[in-house]
């Protein structure tokens, strides 16, 4: 009995420290996220708690102290470029972070919300001078939270979902314009670091902006987007994006303009986990109207897949790792080294495929159908550690290292209007090989020699 009695007391007492131990194990994880943002320029400004035996609530401020520093910082996870002039709309930047857990640990994800506070500085400084009014309605909008991520984050398994708070706003501005802005259900789940997830899949229902005055009015729509990314290094990832419909109409005194797209699809990836490097690009649409005062034309289904592979990967990562060193710095000697490491890359070889890149149809003036093309591509360039000195004395002296073989599908009625007004146009027809509406250009390039449709171009 006196055992009992005393594994029942280790018990009780067992299961009354837990939440002090949770409390303790998500404190000193949020505690590393914080002290690694501050050592790339987001520092804390604020840090205020709320626990009790259960639950626990910490709220911070950040301020963007550096920010050519945390932008460097983000580039290293990222595989698109940031542009440099973020940094003077970011930094002195305010960010609001509400962080509620469960002490019981790993009963319940960790709640977060993040939220801008205030503008930067400068930003604040030139709408000020611009609209003082407006710039009291962004300061309340702000801190209303009226923009808003919320994340539940699972610290075990990194999991997380989430959303951006829907927003509805309408503004008119001192000298008349009407601004309205509206995004609906934006919503997304992934896996990893909030900062530098493995994978993130997003959805946004609605998104739609408006600016009009007397002079002009600007539409912007889009419906249905939705991406996806999987990210295991900076050189081996997958995005994808999809839009269901995109409309931008631009109404002024001189011109009307209208442009309308319908199922776009974007995949781009990158992957060096072999012996050799490689990109893939594929992307297609199902239609694009666009309507001016001066042209009228609709396409019908276009697609392109590219790829690039037998890349050199240690030279790849160098150029890579250069470019998103560029979104942060500029300098003469930074420019030089990556256009010699671009050099250095093609003289280790490589190879471009085209494998798609068509069009159904284009229509003019929606009754003009001038038919469509299809473009395929194979070309390699041979490895050649001369490459360099040969491009400095005469860029042909590099045409050996070059295979190309290129066939081109194209309506008649493209090729015209393309070469119409071009007197050198009539030196191709003895070259030239029908197929119905279509042309036909089969065209080579190998030791030097270019060929079309079998003939030796001079």
């Amino acid at each position: 009995m006196k055992k009992i009695i005393i594994f029942l007391i280790g018990t009780v007492g067992a299961l009354a420290i837990l939440p002090l131990i949770g409390n303790e194990y998500v404190k000193s994880h949020i505690e590393e996220k914080v002290a690694t943002l501050d050592s790339y320029g987001l520092g804390v400004e604020k840090h205020t708690n709320d626990s009790s035996y259960l639950s626990s609530k910490q709220h911070y401020e950040f301020l963007l102290e550096d920010g050519d520093k945390f932008l460097e910082y983000l580039s290293q996870y990222s595989d698109k470029q940031i542009p440099k002039y973020v940094n003077a709309a970011l930094e002195g930047v305010l960010i609001g972070m509400d962080v509620e857990y469960s002490n019981i640990p790993f009963t319940k994800a960790v709640s977060i919300d993040i939220y801008p506070l205030a503008l930067s500085p400068k930003m604040a400084e030139n709408i000020k001078q611009d609209d003082i009014t407006f710039y009291t309605y962004l300061e309340k909008f702000l801190e209303s939270k009226g923009i808003l991520y919320h994340i539940n984050y699972n610290i075990l398994s990194k999991d997380f979902d989430g959303y951006i708070k829907d927003v509805k706003e309408t503004y008119t501005l001192k000298d008349k314009t009407e601004l309205l802005l509206e995004l609906k259900k934006a919503i997304y789940k992934g896996n990893g670091d909030l900062i530098a997830p493995n994978s993130l899949i997003s959805n946004i229902d609605y998104i739609h902006m408006k600016v009009k005055n007397d002079q002009a009015e600007i539409l912007f729509t889009l419906n249905d987007l939705s991406s996806s990314y999987t990210f295991d290094s900076q050189f081996t990832y997958l995005s994808g994006g999809k839009v269901k419909n995109l409309d931008i109409t631009i109404d002024t005194d001189d011109e009307d303009i209208a442009l309308k797209a319908k199922d776009i699809q974007v995949n781009v990836s990158s992957n060096d986990q072999g012996e050799k490097a490689e990109l893939n690009a594929k992307a297609s649409m199902e239609s694009l109207d666009f309507k001016s005062n001066k042209l009228i034309f609709k396409t019908k289904s276009f697609a392109y897949d590219i790829a690039a592979n037998e890349i050199d990967k240690k030279t790849f990562e160098k150029l890579q790792t250069l470019m998103a060193k560029s979104n942060t710095q500029s300098s003469d000697a930074l420019s030089k080294e990556i256009a010699d490491t671009s050099i250095d890359l093609l003289s280790k070889g490589l190879k471009l495929k085209i494998a798609q890149w068509n069009l159904e149809d284009i229509i003019l003036n929606e009754t003009q159908a001038l038919g469509g093309f299809d473009v395929k591509m194979d070309l390699e360039i041979k490895e050649d550690p001369a490459l360099a000195s040969k491009l400095q004395v005469s860029p042909m002296l590099v045409a050996q290292n070059i295979d190309m073989v290129l066939n081109v599908k194209i309506s008649k009625l493209i090729y015209a209007n393309l070469t119409a007004n071009q007197p050198m146009a009539g030196t191709m027809a003895p070259y030239m090989k029908e197929d119905g509406d279509s042309l036909l250009f089969d065209i080579t390039f190998k030791k030097g020699e270019l060929k079309l449709n079998g003939k030796a171009l001079r």
